[in-house]
């Protein structure tokens, strides 16, 4: 035995020696320790392996359960052993632990002088009588563990569609190019990559050593750089390999029918000048097109059989990712129809986009593409509401095994989506499709349709959020600069000559003090008030509505209305200051019923001026409530809890179709009311000084 092993054993049994006179007498019994069994034993968290060893880089935490059959308090003693380089006689290294109760875990941290290589170990019980048998007894085999801190080689990166590090930016957004990550280590187990500085994602090769090929889709276009690491079993980590990619901005559809055709027209051209969509009957070009869009104009269905339009081209391979969109605005939601697809002949469609009716009788949105096993996969989402236009767009992606549904550019619904056997190369139908067997329409679209776009790419969330986009409609501001007088009324007239806020009670024009401007409206809390000159807010559709306050006392105790809206027995919408509690809140009635249930809104109190935004969004089923630009609540409101309010806009008080109520006490300005939702940026500009008029 060479010298060393020889000092270092004979320190490790001169604490084993302690250990046995560590333990009382009374604890001794006839029977030793049981052998440990390889299933109590690890190499830091990996069950022992006696054939193929376990590989770590650094020296490793051996852990051991160990019993005694009468329960007597036990030591452990574990050894390990390897052969140095140069030598043919194994070098052995023990230690030996305090006691604990039977069934305890016990643990060892392998000192580093241990070398590099592979090193075998076991362990052994102990009590008051002496050792029990070692782990590897009865041929069990030992543990055995290989210390490798030799990092593997950087990876080669290789691409048939993206040429690495050039030059010229490549069309891959939305395409998922290939990548093929190689090692000439032949111990990696794993390749770690990350795009642009993104999240880190792990894959595996089946064997070790061999190569892995990924798809991957750029995240934005412009110059991104990919890193790859090689990792070997032992957890060492190879230097990074990185490459620039060039990506260009993502391509526009392949295929696009805007449906703006003038009156008359016998078809729908394609706007890049390929295959125009022709019309069937039950087809009239020349409508409106939903507003707020750079959709100018739509064509409308009647819904009869076969109604429609057909474009004899094949814009989406189903069997790869492609995107379609629409606008849409459906007459008829009592029944599933389609708006786009592209059907196949005695076969299941490529796709289709429309509407469709649940098992419990409520209408949804729809985007079906076919499934693996034969039929389709349907996912669903958002509520159609008859007359109003919605923009719907689907996304197949057969690498993350998904099809997605947006509505009103947000994600409404999302499910897994197989990759079809074959595609049936069939043609675009616009306000239809095929059914099965490929000789009868079916889901005739009655109503309107717009702006219909076929990408062969998986189209970005970021997109779809613009596509789906519209610019809210200003339907109503008063700068309250000025007031006209006449013989019966006194009002402040709308910028741009809409509707003008008649005035009552001692309502007048503050020029001292304005809030904003030239002037603004004083009320004294006595009766006081404004409303519009007939029906401002469709309160059953999205919408915003904001104003400028300052109460004329701080914290008043009486509560106070800033704005309303309501019906006969309640408002749809009421924003008022709360006195008992300081607090502001925006309450929204689900009918109008003086019963009815309601959704709160809270902002806090603030003790001068105040801008605050009231927001209805019908496709996300949300109210919301802004103070000064900065959202403080927000809350489930669904289409079925907004009705459209149908008396004046108030200002100064609420509860009007029970005689008024809750007079406000100060000073109020810059009153405006939107068809739609303004975003967030937009609200936080007219929370900052001064008047917007292009707001």
């Amino acid at each position: 035995m060479p010298r060393t092993t020889f000092r270092l054993l004979t320190v490790t049994l001169v604490t084993g020696m302690a250990v046995a006179a560590s333990l009382p007498a009374s604890a001794r019994s006839e029977q030793r320790p049981s052998r440990p069994s390889l299933d109590s034993l690890a190499t830091e968290d990996r069950p022992c392996d006696v054939v193929t060893p376990t590989r770590v880089r650094f020296s490793p935490t051996l852990h051991a359960q160990l019993s005694d059959p009468d329960g007597d308090p036990v030591s452990a003693q574990f050894e390990v052993s390897w052969t140095a380089a140069g030598s043919d006689a194994p070098s052995r290294l023990r230690l030996g632990t305090t006691a604990k109760a039977s069934g305890s875990a016990f643990s060892w941290k392998v000192p580093d002088t241990v070398p590099e290589g592979q090193v075998s170990w076991r362990v052994r019980a102990k009590d008051a009588d002496g050792y029990g048998p070692w782990s590897d007894s009865r041929h069990q085999g030992r543990c055995q563990y290989l210390k490798d801190v030799e990092a593997p080689a950087a990876p080669q990166v290789t691409s048939p569609d993206v040429p690495l590090d050039g030059d010229e930016p490549v069309d891959v957004m939305g395409r998922y190019p290939s990548f093929t990550f190689a090692t000439s280590s032949p111990d990696v187990t794993a390749y770690r990559y990350s795009l642009n500085g993104g999240a880190t994602e792990t894959v595996r090769p089946e064997k070790p050593g061999a190569s892995v090929t990924v798809r991957l889709t750029p995240p934005s276009p412009g110059l991104l750089q990919l890193e790859v690491q090689a990792l070997d079993e032992a957890g060492n980590i190879s230097a990074p390999t990185r490459y620039t990619i060039r990506v260009a901005s993502p391509a526009d559809s392949v295929a696009r029918w805007k449906l703006d055709d003038p009156a008359g027209s016998l078809f729908a051209g394609e706007a890049s000048g390929g295959q125009s969509a022709w019309a069937w009957h039950g087809v009239t070009f020349g409508a409106d097109g939903p507003s707020g869009t750079s959709a100018t104009g739509a064509v409308t269905l009647d819904g009869t059989y076969a109604t429609g339009l057909r474009a004899e081209t094949t814009a989406a391979d189903p069997t790869g990712t492609y995107s379609v969109s629409a606008w849409v605005r459906p007459e008829d939601v009592d029944r599933g129809m389609t708006a786009v697809s592209q059907t196949g002949f005695l076969a299941p469609s490529d796709f289709a986009l429309g509407t469709t009716v649940g098992e419990d009788g409520r209408p949804a949105f729809a985007f079906s593409v076919p499934a693996a096993s034969g039929g389709a996969t349907r996912v669903t989402g958002g509520t159609p509401a008859p007359g109003e236009w919605t923009h719907l767009t689907g996304v197949h992606d057969p690498v993350a095994g998904t099809a997605r549904l947006y509505v009103d550019g947000a994600l409404a619904a999302s499910g897994a989506a197989a990759v079809p056997a074959a595609d049936s190369h069939g043609y675009v139908e616009i306000g239809r499709e095929l059914e099965e067997d490929g000789t009868h329409w079916t889901g005739a679209w009655h109503g309107d349709l717009a702006d219909v776009r076929v990408w062969d790419r998986v189209v970005r969330s970021e997109e779809i959020a613009d596509l789906g986009h519209r610019t809210p409609q200003r339907t109503g501001y008063w700068a309250m600069d000025t007031v006209r007088t006449d013989d019966s009324y006194t009002d402040t007239p709308g910028v741009g000559g809409g509707q003008s806020l008649i005035l009552s009670g001692d309502a007048h024009l503050n020029t001292t003090d304005p809030l904003t401007g030239e002037g603004s409206i004083s009320l004294d809390g006595d009766g006081d008030h404004l409303d519009s000159d007939g029906h401002q807010i469709d309160t059953g559709r999205s919408y915003t509505v904001t104003a400028q306050v300052r109460l004329r006392e701080w914290a008043p105790e009486r509560d106070m209305a800033l704005l309303s809206q309501g019906g006969d027995e309640a408002d749809a919408f009421t924003l008022r200051y709360r006195g008992d509690d300081l607090m502001w809140e925006a309450v929204f009635a689900h009918a109008d019923s003086g019963d009815a249930e309601t959704t709160t809104l809270t902002a806090p109190f603030g003790d001068d001026t105040c801008t605050f935004a009231v927001q209805y969004d019908s496709e996300a089923g949300e109210v919301r409530l802004f103070l000064n630009g900065s959202l403080t609540d927000s809350a489930a409101y669904s289409a079925a809890d907004a009705w459209d309010a149908y008396r004046a806009l108030q200002v100064g008080r609420d509860g009007a179709g029970q005689g008024g109520a809750h007079h406000l006490d100060g000073d109020v300005d810059e009153v405006r009311t939107y068809a739609g939702v303004l975003s967030a940026s937009e609200i936080r500009e007219l929370a900052e000084p001064g008047e917007h008029p292009d707001l």
